[in-house]
């Protein structure tokens, strides 16, 4: 009889981000891989993504859809019992929201614990009396999960970090770097054809360890550069929205919302650069994606970065604004050193695919049901 891994896909596809994008490029390259005839697999997901994960997946998998949704007191009470009747081997929780009480074999993709170096009011948009014990019970919840799971990260920086702090046993963690989704190399727009203009770009949400700030701060002194922000609505916006105007620098930022791919390829395209300027990171795809579009990239020299793009672009200090404006004043003046980058880039991008990712997270599932 087949072993039965059962697969948490409630946060499946673009909708939910990173993690949906995860998610979804995990199971398609999962399916395609030699091995995957050799298990039965069943999907956890939500009714409203049924059909689009049949779609994507076809006959593959089995589809179970339930409505305890994530985060609730329902998840932490009823999810175990809706797991354990499903007799799994192994369940996949492909983020950090395993219930405390499933006692099964699992595995758990810890994407990043930023939340370990950013908190407080200013972090959140919860009123602080919910905030500090929500937080305080996640912090409970991380140790939990961390004791009872093999344990997924997607960069060495976070397999460091939860051995040292945690004193977690290396035997019980694996690296599996993402990649970027297939849907970049579609339809791309070669560089020749297009003009580059003195805009730089920032894709993301404006969380504050995104560190937006250093780079409103460096317009100061780039007058003829400006910024093109692809970001969704939030009330952290406004809040850059309020910097911006503070520092007389509306007419040099455009904020572009959500865009369509072909919007969105043509403005990479077209832009000297895209600056990343993060305190921290899990993996971070943006850059990745921004390389897959022959868009140079200025990065952060902080946490996973270097190690995801290793030389590949032109590094910062998050906390140095001048550096930043060194960097973009570089790249600006410098064709050959652009090129340069283009081409770094897309080298990087190919060291990374879902297929490795598929195949690293396929062995884990493997050698946790074999333990005892």
């Amino acid at each position: 009889m087949k072993q039965h891994i059962v697969i948490d896909a409630r946060l499946y596809g673009p909708l939910h981000t990173g993690i949906g994008r995860y998610t979804k490029n995990l199971l398609v390259a999962l399916k395609d891989l030699p091995q995957f005839r050799d298990y039965r697999f069943t999907l956890i997901v939500y009714p409203e993504l049924s059909e689009v994960i049949k779609k994507d997946l076809g006959p593959n998998f089995s589809i179970i859809a339930t409505n305890i949704r994530h985060y609730s007191l329902t998840e932490q009470l009823q999810f175990p019992l809706f797991l354990k009747s499903l007799k799994p081997d192994l369940v996949h929780f492909t983020h950090l929201d395993k219930p405390i009480f499933y006692f099964g074999k699992s595995v758990v993709t810890v994407h990043d614990l930023i939340r370990h170096f950013f908190k407080g009011s200013d972090t959140t948009t919860k009123n602080p009396l919910l905030y500090w014990p929500k937080y305080f019970g996640y912090l409970l919840m991380t140790k939990i999960i961390l004791v009872t799971s093999h344990i997924i990260v997607p960069s060495n920086f976070w397999r460091n970090y939860i051995i040292k702090n945690y004193h977690f046993p290396s035997s019980k963690i694996t690296t599996t770097y993402e990649a970027v989704d297939p849907e970049f190399f579609k339809s791309k727009i070669e560089n020749s054809k297009l003009k580059i203009e003195n805009y730089i770009i920032y894709t993301g949400n404006l969380y504050p360890h995104k560190n937006i700030a250093v780079i409103i701060e460096a317009l100061k002194q780039l007058p003829d550069i400006k910024l093109k922000i692809i970001c969704a609505r939030s009330v952290f916006q406004q809040k850059i929205k309020k910097l911006i105007k503070n520092h007389h620098l509306q007419n040099q930022v455009e904020f572009l919302g959500y865009l369509q791919d072909a919007d969105f390829k043509k403005i990479y395209s077209s832009a000297l650069a895209l600056v990343h300027p993060s305190f921290i990171e899990g993996f971070s795809l943006t850059g990745l994606e921004a390389m897959a579009l022959n868009c140079p990239v200025i990065s952060s020299n902080s946490s996973c970065l270097p190690e995801i793009y290793e030389d590949s672009v032109l590094y910062f200090n998050p906390n140095n604004s001048d550096e930043l404006v060194n960097q973009i004043n570089k790249l600006k003046n410098d064709s050959v050193l652009r090129q340069k980058l283009i081409k770094l880039g897309r080298q990087q991008v190919d060291k990374y695919s879902w297929k490795k990712c598929a195949d690293l997270t396929l062995s884990v599932y493997k050698s946790t049901i074999c333990q005892k």
